[in-house]
């Protein structure tokens, strides 16, 4: 299989038709590309001479290959020949003296006057810069020489002369080589280099997005992701590796190609070597010596990166003799050297190796090396001890090497590296076994600390019962247990996971503490939780995980009362878990900070975006869910419904598979996108289901009022129904003060407006979370419109300034709401700028396709006196290539004031909106189009013609 296109050489292929095109204007140049095996240079030139020979360049083309004793003059031979078979040497009576030195390489120009100058590679090199003149003069000539590496003397000296005198000449020399492979090429080449005769283009490995590109390039059509996975995880970006594990896979029927073009998997995908680049290896293997042989073989069998110190002992060689053998194999491109260890050049390369060894070599091989790495001064990691065995055939101590590494990996935090290797290890030996045992311990452990509540229960379950059955004695009863209660608490089982708490005692007193902790706090005693988190904090000793963990119930414990303690809490937790490599705790308390920034005035997403990824690579799929519900509620203010809803269509199956407690508060949000969706009856419908999930769970009977219904009737400008419905769950938060509600502010601020508010704003002042921004912002907004019905018009306004002191980002849609709450109490009691808030309101509500709420706006801007615009946000249709690119109705507004040249005050002052919003605007036109400045975006205006810029596809 060939790929029809060349896939992210776009730098390099830039070059060399550069090149091409200077040597068309008669300024020649020599250009090596340099690359290891496969990488693609032959595909480079290939396309490089398609494309010189398109726009009517004279092409030469020849190579080099392996051989004992090269053919001298081999490739500038074939070059010339494949030539002349087309093509006669023109009549050039600057030509004609050196016919006789081109006859070296062509026999048929031989003629009597050859002589003794015929053997001067000097002249010959002088003969071919002559014939570009003659042929290539108004067109230019490009000379490829293939697989320099492999040529013999006497053309490297000829490709001297050339690349020293080509500058004048309408020819380009480009020649390919591999780095390292020729000692002799590998001189000449930065002898040219460095006094500037020629230029080096190294071509380097794709990655792993052109490696994608290329697969689709290669197959015509998409391909299953465990498709791209494959050959991105065995071709190690080496273009031919790439087209040759494809080939392999649809020769072995595992890739099939389906009638509409795309792929489909068919069984399950291996790693299979290509036949042409396992013999590639071996017959480089081959010409080495015995040792050089057994020492490449060993270090296939140790693994893809190896230390060389095993090799000495499992060998029985000597330390200097071992590394001349490395030496020699970096030098013919099979291993290359890293700081502390070594490495095979490719993975397949490493299986090219082994595919040269019977079973029972590499049974014996593996043997010996696991003997020597088993030894206690040899430094090797318990993953490669564990397949060393493996290979051997010793599954017993296999399975106990697999299980250490997991502990190992399960101490970092990386659970999803424990759970490979605690699985690894449970498929090699008995359940009941005594190393069978200690493998389902651990097992549990990680499903557990992974919130994987179902499996944990399984596993926890089974592996007590077999314990209780043998008899085992409490103190081997007791860590099963409590492990068994974490994975409780993990799925919200309060009562279960206490109960197996009560039948511990003495055992681990910092993890029970903790865990006590935990099930305190989902019990809402936050009092009590953070007794007993104090209590495993000074058990913890260096239990770093236990600290990560009390702390984390600390600051949870705080957040709903202080989100200042809170976050110092949680950056306690941080520091410990980055300290100490913990990355599951890095996670979850990412993931915890990320939660406070929700209830800033510009909420961001970074932290939150930075622990799904954390969370994702430690295999926490119980936070990574957690963190897509609260990435939700940020969506949702910023009404980016239709991700949020995406997000929560994929994550409620998930939580319910996992069994998470969160499940029903993802109910809620799916229900709030539903309901800002207007769509109330699939709102109801998962209100309905949330409420299910724990009928009396004080926080989803508040939520479904406080961030529901309270929210979706603000969004709708109902603003008595609103006030109602956030009424209603602050009752159940004033029974439950520690449950976090970041909207206690909007709910003064609506009595306040709606009525006196004068006991919202007491209780929210001297209330929880007051240190909210979110809540202290709008608590201030309140106190403004008190102040201003109280006839203190310059106090209001100095207190709605402060309030309102510029943040940068996005505005919510819910402060839009907040500025023009402010603007009917403003207009009703004669002080501020009510009229300027309202058009900021309108804009903003407009803006956010909120229309019910923009015409209850419209209303309360007639009442108070204060004109309407004639034309608002929306109401033209924005040009088709312009909605192709994601632009409102109001940035087309400001898009066509722009192409008038007028500033942006200007634009402000002729659509009624601030300055700032329109700096938003034309940030988000430049943004949506690509322009560099706002002269480019003129050209948006009209629609582009037929042959114009295609603006639809940018």
């Amino acid at each position: 299989m060939k790929c029809p296109v060349l896939v992210s050489r776009d730098t390099e292929t830039g070059r060399l038709r550069a090149a091409t095109e200077h040597a068309a204007a008669g300024r020649g140049a020599t250009i090596v590309l340099t690359g290891e095996p496969g990488v693609g240079k032959s595909r480079t030139v290939a396309a490089l001479q398609a494309d010189a020979e398109e726009r009517g360049l004279v092409v030469f083309s020849g190579r080099a290959v392996r051989a004992s004793t090269p053919t001298p003059l081999r490739p500038l031979s074939e070059a010339l020949l494949a030539w002349l078979r087309r093509n006669e040497l023109p009549a050039s009576a600057r030509l004609d003296p050196f016919r006789p030195s081109l006859a070296r390489l062509a026999p048929q120009l031989w003629d009597d006057r050859a002589g003794e100058q015929a053997t001067s590679l000097v002249l010959l090199g002088e003969a071919l810069l002559r014939l570009a003149t003659a042929v290539g003069d108004g067109r230019g000539c490009l000379l490829v020489l293939e697989d320099l590496h492999w040529s013999d003397p006497e053309t490297l000296a000829v490709l001297e002369y050339v690349a020293d005198n080509v500058a004048d000449v309408p020819l380009l020399v480009v020649v390919t080589t591999r780095p390292g492979e020729s000692a002799a090429t590998q001189l000449l080449v930065d002898a040219l280099v460095s006094r500037g005769s020629a230029e080096c283009v190294e071509l380097g490995v794709l990655d792993p997005a052109a490696t994608d590109a290329m697969v689709v390039a290669c197959l015509g059509g998409s391909a299953p992701p465990e498709v791209h996975e494959f050959v991105t995880a065995n071709a190690e970006g080496v273009p031919l590796l790439v087209e040759e594990l494809l080939t392999g896979m649809q020769a072995a029927g595992a890739l099939v190609a389906a009638a509409d073009g795309t792929w489909r998997a068919d069984g399950p995908i291996t790693a299979a070597v290509p036949e042409t680049f396992a013999r590639t290896v071996q017959l480089r293997l081959q010409s080495q010596s015995p040792v050089v042989q057994q020492v490449a073989r060993a270090a296939a069998v140790l693994g893809s990166d190896f230390d060389w110190a095993p090799l000495t002992a499992a060998l029985d060689l000597d330390d200097a003799t071992v590394l001349e053998a490395l030496r020699t194999l970096v030098d013919q491109q099979i291993v290359a050297a890293r700081e502390q260890s070594f490495a095979f050049r490719h993975a397949l390369t490493r299986e090219a190796v082994l595919a040269a060894l019977l079973p029972p070599e590499r049974a014996e091989l593996a043997s010996r090396l696991a003997e020597a790495c088993a030894r206690p001064d040899a430094a090797l990691d318990q993953q490669t001890l564990a397949e060393l065995f493996d290979l051997a055939g010793d599954s017993e101590r296999s399975a106990a090497a697999w299980h250490t590494a997991a502990v190992d990996a399960l101490g970092k935090g990386a659970l999803a590296t424990a759970l490979e290797m605690v699985g690894r290890a449970g498929d090699l030996v008995a359940p009941d076994s005594e190393t069978g045992l200690a493998v389902r311990q651990t097992l549990l452990e990680v499903h557990a600390l992974a919130g994987d509540s179902p499996a944990a229960l399984r596993v926890g379950g089974s592996l007590l019962a077999d314990l209780e059955r043998s008899g085992a004695a409490a103190d081997r009863l007791a860590p099963v247990r409590l492990r068994l209660a974490r994975a409780a608490y993990a799925g919200g089982l309060w009562d279960e996971a206490a109960d197996l708490l009560s039948t511990i005692d003495g055992v681990d007193p910092a993890g029970t503490a903790v865990l006590r902790a935990g099930v305190a706090l989902g019990r809402l005693q936050p009092d009590d939780a953070v007794v007993e988190a104090r209590v495993a904090l000074d058990a913890a000793g260096d239990r770093a995980d236990v600290a990560c963990e009390a702390w984390e119930v600390i600051g949870r414990a705080a957040r709903g009362r202080d989100v200042l303690q809170a976050e110092e809490a949680f950056e306690e937790a941080y520091r410990i878990a980055e300290q100490n490599g913990l990355g599951h705790w890095r996670a979850r308390i990412l993931q915890q900070l990320g939660s406070l920034d929700l209830v800033g005035r510009r909420p961001t997403e970074d932290r939150l975006l930075a622990a799904r990824a954390a969370a994702l690579e430690a295999g926490s799929l119980a936070t990574a869910a957690v963190v897509d519900l609260q990435l939700n509620l940020l969506r949702i203010r910023y009404l980016d419904l239709e991700r949020a809803m995406a997000a929560a269509d994929a994550a409620i199956p998930l939580m319910t598979r996992l069994r998470l407690p969160a499940l029903g508060s993802a109910y809620l949000i799916r229900a709030m996108t539903h309901g800002l969706a207007g769509r109330p009856e699939e709102m109801e419908v998962d209100l309905a289901a949330g409420l299910r999930t724990a009928p009396d769970d004080p926080e989803l009977v508040a939520g479904k009022d406080a961030h529901v219904r309270g929210p979706v009737a603000l969004a709708r400008g109902r603003y008595d129904e609103a006030r109602d419905a956030f009424a209603a769950g602050m009752e159940v938060y004033r029974l439950h003060p520690g449950l976090a509600f970041s909207m206690r502010g909007l709910w003064a601020l609506l009595e306040t407006v709606l009525g006196d508010g004068s006991a919202a704003r007491a209780e929210v002042r001297d209330g929880p979370q007051i240190t909210s921004p979110h809540n202290w912002f709008a608590l201030r907004y309140a106190d403004a419109v008190a102040l201003g019905r109280e006839g203190r018009a310059e106090e209001a306004e100095q207190t709605f300034a402060d309030a309102t002191w510029t943040h940068p980002g996005p505005e919510p849609w819910m402060e839009v709401h907040m500025r023009g709450l402010v603007a009917r109490a403003a207009a009703a009691d004669g002080w501020g700028e009510p009229e300027l808030w309202f058009r900021q309101t309108l804009d903003g509500l407009v803006e956010a396709g909120q229309t019910e709420a923009a015409s209850a706006c419209r209303a309360a801007m007639r009442e108070a006196g204060i004109a309407v615009p004639r034309k608002a946000a929306g109401a033209r249709q924005v040009p088709q290539h312009l909605q192709h690119l994601g632009v409102t109705s109001r940035e087309y507004d400001v898009l066509e004031l722009v192409a008038e040249g007028l500033t942006n005050q200007a634009i402000a002052e002729r659509l009624f909106l601030s300055t700032r919003t329109v700096e938003t605007h034309v940030a988000r036109l430049l943004q949506r189009t690509g322009s560099g400045g706002r002269g480019q975006l003129v050209t948006y205006v009209a629609a582009p013609s037929a042959g114009g810029r295609d603006v639809t596809a940018i």
